[in-house]
């Protein structure tokens, strides 16, 4: 399974969307109550655990992709008969019962009861205060997706979208998706073709839907589109290279995964009962000293077989820079997510001094030097 990016319709909000505002005028739960969970996603402090939190209704394929983080999500709304881009959120994951619990728990959101019932229309729409509050009891614990903070963007203010320009048709197409129980998968060039202008070019998400990895829209009308009409579509049809897309979603920002990583190397470390371990001290992702005494200056990087080499250069060049502050001689480790599939990546790291670990299960496998030392 590659990856999908989708087009998801929420409820309008006119404030930002950092509280309900009784503005919503759909069917459905937000018809019903007067509100919808995602009217927060524009809180920059919805995080949890290191994640950005939000919340879209889902269906169908959308639970499939986000069981890897492959999820892509372009959320839109509609005001008036036009439709507008308000965020978007790439490497997304769900969230289940228990994580939605402890997101609840942590970001108190039992407590946003008694702002609700503040908004007339949301008191209009329940018989009483009881009612209400035994509504949200069983309704506050609803935090669909997750995804890293350097992969999420709300937009202030919106995006306008002409349907026509995104998803190119004859004749003219007037509508994108907008059922909020529904979604529109398109291709990455015509998510791109929307956001594109609104994002800086190192930008992870433009990074992350700029690869090649992308499953075919089952849409065949969107998937033989022609190209997204304006600068931004046209833009959006280059990729970046892998090393390009390596530094911008590795290098330029700090992820989730880059810290799961680290902490299972550190957990690990302490199995062959290594010493002074010593996380983020002067920019070195992890130093220790190993069982025979030795200062090892660990760079972790998180990675794809198809950023392996790429990962493997920028840690030797770091770790060489982080080698010039220490007078005695310490053996220089790289650290990636996964087993490097080729032997010349290996090789680039110990023929150069360097030693290389990875994950195996919950143990780690290394390469060093011959006239190394193993950890």
């Amino acid at each position: 399974m590659g990856k999908m990016v989708v087009l998801k319709p929420v409820v309008w909000n006119g404030n930002g969307y950092l509280a309900p505002t009784g503005e919503t005028t759909s069917s459905g739960f937000a018809g019903d109550h007067g509100y919808g969970h995602e009217e927060w996603n524009g809180r920059s402090d919805w995080v949890w655990k290191g994640w950005k939190v939000f919340h879209t209704e889902g269906k169908g394929r959308m639970f499939d992709y986000a069981d890897e983080g492959n999820l892509g999500i372009v959320m839109t709304t509609m005001k008036d008969g036009q439709f507008y881009a308000v965020g978007v959120a790439a490497a997304v994951y769900q969230n289940n019962q228990r994580d939605r619990s402890a997101i609840a728990k942590e970001l108190n959101l039992r407590a946003n009861g008694a702002d609700l019932w503040k908004v007339p229309k949301i008191r209009g729409l329940h018989k009483n205060k009881a009612e209400f509050d035994a509504h949200w009891k069983d309704s506050y614990e609803w935090i669909r997706w997750r995804c890293p903070q350097s992969h999420f963007i709300w937009f202030n203010p919106p995006i306008r979208i002409i349907p026509n320009d995104v998803i190119p048709a004859t004749p003219p197409r007037q509508a994108i998706a907008k059922m909020h129980s529904g979604y529109q998968a398109v291709r990455p060039d015509q998510a791109l073709g929307i956001i594109a202008e609104r994002l800086p070019p190192s930008h992870s998400i433009l990074a992350w839907l700029s690869t090649h990895d992308f499953d075919d829209v089952r849409d065949r009308k969107v998937r033989n589109a022609p190209p997204p009409k304006g600068k931004g579509g046209r833009s959006a049809g280059t990729a970046t290279d892998p090393y390009t897309r390596y530094l911008q979603e590795n290098e330029f920002q700090i992820t989730p995964k880059h810290r799961h990583l680290q902490s299972a190397f550190e957990a690990f470390l302490k199995i062959p009962k290594a010493t002074h371990i010593v996380p983020n001290l002067q920019r070195v992702d992890i130093r220790y000293h190993d069982a025979q005494g030795g200062l090892v200056l660990a760079e972790v990087k998180p990675t794809e077989p198809q950023t392996m080499r790429f990962a493997i250069r920028a840690a030797i060049g770091q770790l060489l820079d982080y080698c010039q502050s220490h007078n005695d001689d310490p053996r220089l480790l790289v650290v990636v997510e996964c087993e490097p599939n080729r032997p010349d990546d290996i090789l680039l790291a110990t023929d150069n001094g360097f030693g290389l670990a990875w994950p195996v299960g919950k143990r780690f496998e290394f390469r060093w030097p011959i006239a190394t030392r193993q950890a």
